[in-house]
């Protein structure tokens, strides 16, 4: 007989690696644009994910979705216009620099988030956390380093408001971690569209830009958070992480194999020193969760 706990999980963990999959997407979808420029395509690209979040959330919520909406509260709106400026930011990023030096920044969000968590949640701060931050900064380190020298500092430093943004953003989700934060993501997508339009000198696309832009704000970007959100609820958080950081792999390997982007050594040499600390600290925080969990099941009510 099937157990249904171990039928879930395979579930959860299902969404959760295609979560990455879909996440890994980004820059492969960036240099497939042909003519439209970054707030353009960021315009259309939020329309879409904008058009895609909301049904979602009508179809979960019913006639509650306002209720749901305001529940979030100051830290939902917090965490809108931070991760608002981080859809964006991203964008840019993934426009003036390598891809694999993008994500690989931009993957050491949860470890800052930890230390936010610290300072304003008061929530204990590991010392393995500790170590993979002053590594995570060490390869950041090398990969700015490496951009200064080249003269491609733009890319690298945009990529840092993400890794703020996507930081603040989880602390705000945890700070009120028993309300469904998705509307937050929502109206992330508002904030990013306002200021999409407002900067854009013309939202003309053409067709194959906009199907870029389509899949871009649909699969890439709502899907990747409605797949994380279904399947966190299955899977352990440190699993969920550590399954998350697939897309430090695939997002290279995509644009390697699509238009040749081979990354600097540098590249390599920063991401490898932040991959291996991001990877540690979510292999403890899982070893960490496990060892936590009762060895025996408790009795059912």
């Amino acid at each position: 007989m099937t157990d249904p706990t171990e039928g879930r999980r395979a579930y959860g963990v299902l969404c959760v690696v295609s979560a990455s999959l879909f996440t890994s997407l980004a820059g492969l979808l960036v240099r497939s644009v042909e003519d439209a420029d970054g707030w353009t395509l960021q315009f259309w690209r939020q329309l879409c994910f904008l058009a895609f979040i909301w049904l979602f959330l009508a179809w979960r919520h019913g006639r509650g979705l306002p209720r749901a909406v305001v529940a979030i509260g100051r830290p939902g709106l917090i965490a809108a216009l931070m991760l608002g400026a981080a859809f964006i930011a991203f964008v840019f990023a993934l426009i003036h620099s390598s891809v694999a030096k993008v994500v690989f920044i931009g993957s050491t969000s949860p470890i800052f988030a930890a230390l936010i968590a610290w300072v304003v949640l008061r929530e204990r701060l590991p010392w393995a956390t500790w170590l993979a931050m002053a590594a995570a900064l060490g390869g950041i380190g090398v990969m700015l380093g490496d951009a200064l020298a080249l003269g491609a500092a733009t890319g690298a430093l945009l990529a840092l408001i993400p890794v703020a943004g996507y930081a603040v953003t989880l602390v705000c989700f945890r700070a009120r971690r028993e309300i469904d934060m998705l509307p937050a993501v929502g109206l992330a997508g508002v904030v990013a569209l306002i200021a999409s339009g407002l900067m854009a000198e013309d939202l003309a696309i053409s067709r194959h830009d906009f199907a870029i832009a389509a899949v871009f704000g649909v699969v890439q970007l709502g899907l990747q958070y409605v797949l994380t959100t279904l399947g966190a609820r299955q899977v352990p958080a440190g699993e969920v992480a550590l399954l998350g950081r697939l897309q430090l792999v695939l997002a290279p390997l995509w644009v390697w194999l699509a238009v040749g982007e081979i990354p600097s050594s540098a590249t390599f040499l920063g991401g490898a020193i932040v991959l291996s600390a991001v990877l540690a600290n979510a292999f403890h925080s899982l070893r960490t969760a496990s060892a936590r969990r009762p060895s025996v099941p408790p009795n059912p009510p």
